[in-house]
């Protein structure tokens, strides 16, 4: 009975967050897309940033920050984390200090209103199904982190079902090969207590975005794409076991 007591309240609490979180979202992704019809989305960035951290306490989930000494806004950066939940691109666009633009699934950007809100801030799509597509993707995204902007990959290609970390895809480090910026690797925890794939569920709590020192270009130049995984891996399970 209190099992049960326990549950219709944990569903409840979630309806009530699902409210305020799509309401905040809606009202400000409207005031983003509309932004985005007047100018580059690097001039209003920094209130996506804001509107993203809004959107993140209406959820009633508080973001601890570790790292951030490690990170410079006047570089560039390719940024390589862990894929937790749908809330993941909140976190990352609102908490890392870096203006970039992400590489995410194609069929995101299908999604309705969602789709056409990273479509207006100008994030990457990738195929999971046509490498062909997915290599011009990769192309694109070299040609942005050429041209000054960082990127930010998620190279699981989704969300864990357990909590770990999945097997890499090879894309984000061909991208590493390439795009002649430092490695950021990053790492959330917590986020799957509040979340995870395949439930409705939003449990309101506290969870961390730790950043990692960079790994500069000149470490990884001349390195295959799998060596630069492995690496990037050891790095990110470091900062997974790191005060956890």
């Amino acid at each position: 009975m209190i099992q049960r007591m326990r549950r219709w309240g944990e569903i409840l609490i979630s309806i009530l967050v699902w409210i305020t979180g799509l309401s905040s979202f809606v009202l400000l992704s409207s005031v983003v897309i509309l932004l985005s019809l007047c100018a580059d989305p690097k001039r209003f960035a920094g209130f996506s940033k804001w509107a993203c951290r809004m959107i993140m306490r209406c959820l009633f989930v508080r973001v601890a920050v570790e790292g951030l000494e490690h990170v410079r806004k006047d570089r560039t950066y390719l940024f390589i984390c862990n894929h937790v939940n749908i809330l993941d691109v909140l976190v990352l666009y609102g908490f890392i200090p870096n203006y970039f633009r992400g590489v995410e699934l194609d069929e995101h950007f299908e999604w309705f209103f969602y789709g056409r809100v990273i479509r207006r801030l100008g994030m990457i799509p990738i195929s999971q199904t046509s490498g062909r597509s997915a290599l011009k993707s990769l192309h694109y995204a070299r040609q942005v982190a050429a041209g000054g902007t960082s990127i930010l990959i998620l190279p699981e290609g989704g969300r864990t079902l357990d909590g770990q970390m999945q097997p890499f895809k090879r894309g984000a480090f061909v991208l590493a090969q390439k795009a002649g910026a430092a490695v950021v690797p990053a790492v959330m925890t917590g986020a799957f207590e509040i979340m995870r794939k395949g439930s409705l569920l939003i449990k309101p709590g506290r969870m961390a975005l730790k950043l990692g020192a960079p790994i500069e270009f000149a470490e990884i130049d001349g390195l295959g794409a799998d060596e630069i995984g492995k690496g990037v891996r050891a790095r990110m399970e470091d900062l997974l076991s790191s005060g956890s």
